[in-house]
């Protein structure tokens, strides 16, 4: 089996900190950091840029709050995998000399707000994208608070079927989040093959429910890239949608359709 490519920032925590610690070179930084993130948006391409983002946000408001760096060492393996609580560490700010100290004020009230504005920005064009899907579940509905099951998304454009095998569970032992882990099973031109024809044919399941298992059919508005922007939102909406019939579940019994 391959070995899974490792997903690189662009820009690391510490920037700030990287020789020369100068408002003006830091500015220039800045500035090649968000032309770069401008390019990935322009193209509608969400992840991994959206947490590298949320990163540098977070980063920038402990330093703000508490002149403390936030930083990560967890090895990304997919575009949009995600980055828990348990994940972040702290680390005190380098030895600055008394100008370095300047400037890195500077820098940081320069930044700071720059960062909030530019991923206010991303923030809206991940939720035009969200709010562009639709969920429906195509069969065994009773059953779709199952951890395992299916979704798959028909992309026009390209007269292409694609089919994932996903299992919904928590982010990290005891978490309270939960993340999908999923499998392209099947990513063809549209065909004769049906949807269950598909999934007893390609899934690598080896179980004797899995005809019973919930098959969701993903719908978006909006033509954007698929391992970028709409899997790993496909993957969201999933979580939002079971965590939704559950709160149901437990309020008013039974699933039902919606």
């Amino acid at each position: 089996m391959a070995r899974k490519k490792k997903i690189e920032f662009l820009m690391s925590t510490d920037w700030m900190f990287e020789k020369p610690i100068d408002r003006e070179h830091k500015e220039y930084k800045l500035l090649s950091y968000f032309q770069k993130m401008g390019e990935k948006l322009d193209k509608m391409e969400l992840y991994p840029s959206f947490i590298e983002l949320s990163l540098h946000l977070a980063n920038l408001q402990t330093l703000v709050k508490d002149k403390k760096l936030l930083y990560t060492t967890k090895r990304f393996t997919s575009v949009d995998d995600e980055l828990l609580v348990k994940d972040l560490k702290i680390k005190e700010v380098p030895q600055m000399s008394h100008d370095e100290y300047e400037e890195f004020i500077k820098i940081l009230t320069y930044s700071a707000p720059r960062m909030f504005e530019y991923f206010g920005i991303a923030k809206s064009v991940w939720e035009l994208v969200f709010d562009s899907i639709h969920l429906k579940v195509k069969k065994n509905i009773k059953n779709v608070l199952s951890s395992k099951g299916y979704f798959y998304y028909f992309d026009k454009e390209i007269n292409k079927l694609f089919v994932w095998e996903y299992d919904n569970k928590p982010a990290a032992k005891g978490s309270p989040e939960n993340k999908v882990v999923v499998n392209l099973i099947y990513g063809e031109e549209k065909n004769d093959l049906t949807i269950p024809k598909i999934i007893t044919t390609f899934s690598q399941w080896n179980t004797e429910g899995k005809s019973k298992l919930p098959v969701v059919e993903m719908i978006s508005r909006g033509n954007f890239p698929i391992n970028e922007t709409l899997l790993p939102l496909f993957k969201r909406k999933l979580i939002s949608y079971v965590s939704q019939k559950q709160v149901i579940e437990t309020h008013y019994g039974k699933t039902q359709e919606t």
